[in-house]
């Protein structure tokens, strides 16, 4: 039973420090959400109507990949992840 309430003391303790570093990583996310352009903070539906609004319609996804969706999924991780995701831009 010691050997037990042994390894519960040290869970307790690295529980702890674990919530510790992950209040203290949330805390400077928070401080520095400011850094962040504005567009990052964008629903995904405001988003992909804007993208509706750079190309021309009809637009025809085999004619050009420095176009369109192409070229929008180009610009970061989440332009990729939404222009890929929204059948309607297609």
């Amino acid at each position: 039973i010691a050997d037990l309430d042994c390894n519960i003391e040290k869970l307790e303790t690295s529980l702890s420090t674990a919530k510790k570093e992950r209040d203290e990583t949330i805390a400077f996310r928070d401080s520095h959400v400011a850094l962040f352009p504005p567009i990052h903070q964008l629903p995904t539906e405001v988003l992909v109507e804007i993208f509706h609004l750079t190309f021309e319609k009809p637009y025809n996804v085999f004619a050009s990949s420095r176009r369109g969706p192409w070229l929008l999924g180009k610009v970061c991780h989440r332009w990729r992840q939404v222009t890929w995701s929204c059948p309607s831009l297609w």
